[in-house]
């Protein structure tokens, strides 16, 4: 990175990520957190706290919102302004500092690729090594494919996703434009779909729908998305998947929700809108959770959520309910003993 501070405000104004540039116009050559400012750098500052470190490390150049760009005095620092400084912070750090998926040392398409002969590979698509693509694959402008993946017959892949080492994208699912998959991750593995007979043997049920990913999802790593039994389980646009999350045959996400990890979502669930969902949670089958809602602390969730809220613990509960039931809990022995204390005393006193 090496580039003038005002050449930042030019590339982002017209978004309205940095409204205004003031101060020195410097040369910029990184971007740090604020404990490891110096000569050259550029820093993102949210909170007025670090300002003072700040601006005693010689920075370059600061990134903050108005109110605290009020306070720098020094001539020497480049001032830009941010009506939000973390998506002014994630945009700068995707065209400034962000891996180069483009550039590989193993070239553009590399000898090992194994790629179907009904398959058009763009111009400037990026093909590792020992990629394995099936037939009737089609792949969108500057998609990306890592080594050891595996592509199967019949997968749509949008322009400009990128999928990263060692997953696996199963026969018939589509994926969206602009899509992150992360290492090792299943897209349409089978669901968990199985007949029980009289002897308590099991009985496969063929699992033969597809997963449909919308645009600018991320899946993270080691994560798995079973392919529907019939039709679709489905993550809409702008949602995000964290690592080692399991969602069964048709789950349906809806926009822009977030999965944290290790979350487990059984078959034919349903999350609405902007949902929420911290690390370990787990929720049981055929079960809706409504537009913006959170679910905390390890959340369990066995039936249906009517209303939008903040739910805890499992069975999911109402997060003001659960925080006095933690209290409560916390006390619990002392409580048990004042009780057995009172019981004692009202049988003398019935006497």
């Amino acid at each position: 990175m090496d580039i003038l501070s005002s050449e930042i405000y030019q590339d982002f104004k017209s978004q309205g990520l940095i409204i205004d540039h003031s101060g020195a116009d410097n040369r910029v050559t990184g971007i740090v957190p604020a404990e490891s400012a110096g000569q050259g750098d550029l820093v993102f500052v949210e909170h007025e706290k670090y300002l003072p470190a700040v601006l005693k490390s010689g920075v370059a150049a600061v990134v903050t919102t108005q109110a605290i760009s009020q306070q720098i005095q020094q001539a020497d620092i480049a001032i830009l302004v941010a009506p939000n400084v973390r998506m002014a912070m994630a945009y700068l750090r995707q065209k400034y500092t962000d891996r180069d998926v483009y550039t590989s040392e193993w070239g553009q398409r590399h000898a090992t690729a194994v790629i179907h002969e009904s398959v058009l590979v763009p111009d400037d698509a990026v093909i590792g090594p020992g990629v394995v693509i099936g037939a009737n694959v089609k792949l969108g402008a500057a998609v990306v494919i890592m080594a050891n993946t595996v592509i199967e017959f019949d997968v749509v892949i949008g322009a400009r996703t990128v999928i990263y080492p060692s997953c696996v994208v199963a026969y018939d699912c589509h994926i969206g434009d602009d899509c992150i998959l992360k290492a090792g991750c299943v897209i349409g593995s089978d669901g968990q779909g199985f007949a029980q007979d009289e002897h308590f043997h099991h009985h496969r049920i063929p699992q033969t729908g597809r997963v449909v990913i919308g645009n600018k999802v991320v899946i993270g790593s080691v994560t798995t998305i079973d392919r529907a039994t019939y039709t679709e389980t489905k993550i809409h646009d702008g949602s995000i998947i964290d690592a080692q999350c399991h969602l069964a045959h048709n789950v349906i996400i809806e926009e822009d929700c977030i999965l944290v990890a290790q979350t487990g979502i059984a078959g034919s669930s349903h999350f609405g809108k902007r949902v929420i969902a911290s690390g370990q949670t787990g929720v049981l089958d055929h079960v809706h959770i409504p537009d913006d809602t959170m679910l905390l602390h390890r959340a369990g969730v066995h039936s249906s959520i009517k209303e939008s809220g903040i739910y805890a613990y499992g069975p999911a509960q109402p997060f003001k309910k659960y925080t006095k039931n933690i209290a409560i809990f916390q006390r619990l022995s002392e409580v048990w003993t004042r009780l057995k204390k009172l019981e004692k005393q009202v049988a003398e006193l019935s006497k």
